[in-house]
């Protein structure tokens, strides 16, 4: 058998943005970079296209081809989250299942109170009277420091002289509500003009409906560090394998309620924005 010189390359591994299969003839030079098949024998030698030296035999016939490999599409998702199998049983020998699910239950079902208390296009007394205001450290619904009264359709008259010092809180209470109050103090008696229905009032409880979403998840993040956390304490107790599982599944649950807080506030933002 003989041999010729076909060229100068240096060899290099795992680089292949091109592949050539070459079989045949004096080929002396290489554009980009290749490997090389030596057919018969399936040997792949990977090439830069640096100067080389390298020797095949002439009596084979090669032939060079050139294939192009096409670059990977990014897909939409390729990064979600698949499910994790463990079973609430398997979960409890780590955190209390029922606690944990309860917790993030009692978040989201907040959140929906909030929304059909405080972010309805008809402002009531009703929700007004319900709002949380601090008192000397506690909190109290406004209806229990302070007497609700409507002046007019318009107006809500707010007597704060049984309580006066509750009279900052409550003012608090009603520009921190979401309802997009503007509420006007004189002494212990508090003026609230009721916004009209414009197109600003509408944008206006929306953007709290976000900020209620966010507040919300954020409160569910916290629950789920605080879970993960008391899983981590079992380290040692457990095995690996089942403690990793139940704290992928413990932000599973929290990220399956968060994406209930978002459907709900989708679905408030269009029925404060819409105009049918």
């Amino acid at each position: 058998m003989s041999w010729m010189k076909v060229g100068s390359c240096i060899l290099a591994r795992n680089f292949f943005p091109k592949r050539f299969s070459l079989v045949y003839q004096g080929i002396s030079t290489y554009p980009a970079s290749i490997d090389i098949d030596l057919s018969l024998k399936h040997r792949t030698l990977l090439v830069s296209h640096e100067p080389f030296q390298c020797l095949l035999p002439t009596q084979n016939l090669f032939q060079f081809q050139v294939r192009n490999y096409a670059k990977s599409k990014d897909k939409k998702g390729k990064d979600k989250q698949t499910k994790v199998h463990i079973s609430d049983e398997e979960m409890s020998e780590v955190v209390n299942v029922t606690q944990m699910r309860n917790q993030f239950a009692a978040i989201l079902e907040h959140l929906k109170e909030e929304y059909i208390k405080n972010l309805t296009l008809r402002t009531s007394a009703g929700g007004i009277e319900t709002l949380p205001v601090e008192l000397e450290g506690d909190k109290y619904p406004l209806y229990e420091v302070a007497q609700v009264s409507r002046k007019s359709p318009q107006m809500l008259i707010i007597n704060a002289s049984a309580f006066p010092q509750a009279t900052v809180g409550i003012m608090q209470a009603l520009r921190t509500s979401g309802m997009n109050l503007n509420p006007q103090q004189e002494g212990t008696t508090i003026y609230v003009p009721l916004p009209k229905i414009t197109r600003e009032h509408r944008e206006g409880l929306a953007k709290s409906a976000k900020m209620l979403c966010n507040k919300c998840k954020d409160q569910l993040r916290d629950a789920q560090n605080n879970f993960i956390r008391k899983a981590k304490n079992k380290d040692g107790q457990i095995s690996d394998d089942v403690l990793h599982k139940v704290q992928l599944k413990i932000q599973e649950i929290s990220n399956d309620h968060m994406q209930e807080a978002e459907k709900m506030m989708m679905s408030k933002h269009k029925e404060l924005l819409s105009t049918n």
